[in-house]
């Protein structure tokens, strides 16, 4: 079992701040690079070339499944449960400003999000729109708004650090 590295001194000092992010600084979308713009609802579904070259803004996520349907999916490892556990409170601020909830799993230090759209479409042969789930342009605004928040926490130095192996 992999044992946490404690963040240095000088790296807790670098940041300017501590505990909790303000809802403000969540909130900010400012500062990312490439974000979408909100979508319409209801959204239509991604088609799998347009997921990958819009993942190469958040290349740690992946295409992945939640039940039957496609979805975005990226796990968190924290230093602390108390890390994973604000991690998680902050995100549900961007959730509430998304309008968007991804199944969210909290297991000790490690987060697991899983993110699809209930309100899809995709276009049938005559041009209709059909409802249907799986990845739209909100998956993608939320994971990169979410890897933005945990990008906060790594320069904090909350995030899980494996300690080197001993070399022999």
């Amino acid at each position: 079992m992999a044992s946490v590295a404690p963040a240095s001194e000088a790296s807790m000092q670098a940041s300017s701040v501590s505990g909790p992010l303000d809802s403000s600084s969540i909130r900010s979308t400012t500062d990312i690079p490439h974000l979408l713009p909100k979508p319409a609802r209801p959204s239509p579904l991604l088609k799998d070339g347009e997921i990958s070259n819009l993942l190469q803004h958040v290349s740690t996520w992946s295409l992945g499944k939640e039940g039957e349907k496609s979805a975005l999916t990226r796990d968190y490892k924290f230093a602390k449960f108390k890390y994973a556990v604000e991690f998680v409170n902050d995100m549900v601020e961007i959730m509430k400003d998304e309008n968007h909830h991804p199944v969210v799993v909290l297991n000790f230090r490690d987060v697991g999000v899983r993110t699809h759209t209930h309100c899809a479409f995709h276009e049938g042969a005559d041009g209709s729109q059909i409802r249907d789930q799986g990845v739209s342009a909100f998956d993608v605004r939320l994971a990169m708004r979410v890897e933005k928040l945990y990008n906060d926490y790594v320069a904090r130095g909350y995030h899980f650090v494996p300690k080197p192996k001993p070399s022999s």
